[in-house]
């Protein structure tokens, strides 16, 4: 289970961190890819969108319709004052609903803290969520390990993820297909972007 005690511990300090360093946003060039067939006004959901930023924020910026789920109710406070142009909803990305589809789905470092058996449930619901043709940004941890942890801002939190090739053939399974696959970065655990579009039906 993610440690949602945890992040809405160090959400203040974590909210510094995300946007502190030269390059507060490196993920930028995919969350572009990401919305550039989209036509501005798009819903578009921030599946963990912890504090909003960078991501809510470049996609109200962006002019689209922007929902940020996340199961912290700190990140959520937080999130709301910081990107007042999008609306924020505390809840687990498991068992949330939406009386609306979405054009585009991100959800960037967060199905990792999910235990990796229901990430196919987590991916099927993407599915649901998005209209046909609907675009993906989903980060994954690169390893083979049911649970990993590491320690962050003074607390432990959880990894799950299997490896790549598993990784895209479960998205392939929950009605996607993947445009493209990258080790985002090579130092942690081979930590992979996926860009996907759900097959129209």
């Amino acid at each position: 289970m993610p440690n949602i005690e945890a992040y809405d511990r160090v959400a203040v300090k974590w909210g510094r961190a995300r946007l502190a360093g030269p390059d507060p946003f490196p993920e930028r060039g995919l969350v572009e890819r990401l919305v550039a067939p989209l036509t501005p006004g798009g819903r578009v959901l921030d599946a963990g969108c912890g504090v909003g930023q960078p991501i809510g924020q470049y996609l109200v910026n962006r002019r689209f319709e922007v929902v940020g789920l996340d199961a912290s109710g700190r990140m959520i406070e937080i999130a709301r004052h910081a990107v007042p142009g999008a609306h924020f909803v505390r809840g687990d990305m498991r068992t949330a609903e939406f009386a609306r589809s979405f054009h585009a789905i991100v959800a960037w470092d967060s199905v990792f803290h999910i235990p990796r058996d229901e990430h196919r449930a987590v991916f099927t619901r993407f599915g649901c969520w998005l209209k046909p043709g609907g675009r993906l940004l989903v980060s994954l941890g690169g390893s083979s390990s049911a649970r990993l942890t590491s320690e962050m801002l003074g607390e432990t939190f959880s990894y799950s993820a299997f490896e790549p090739d598993k990784a895209i053939g479960i998205i392939e399974d929950c009605g996607f297909d993947v445009e493209s696959c990258e080790i985002d970065d090579p130092s942690s655990g081979g930590h992979i972007a996926v860009l996907a579009v759900r097959v129209e039906a």
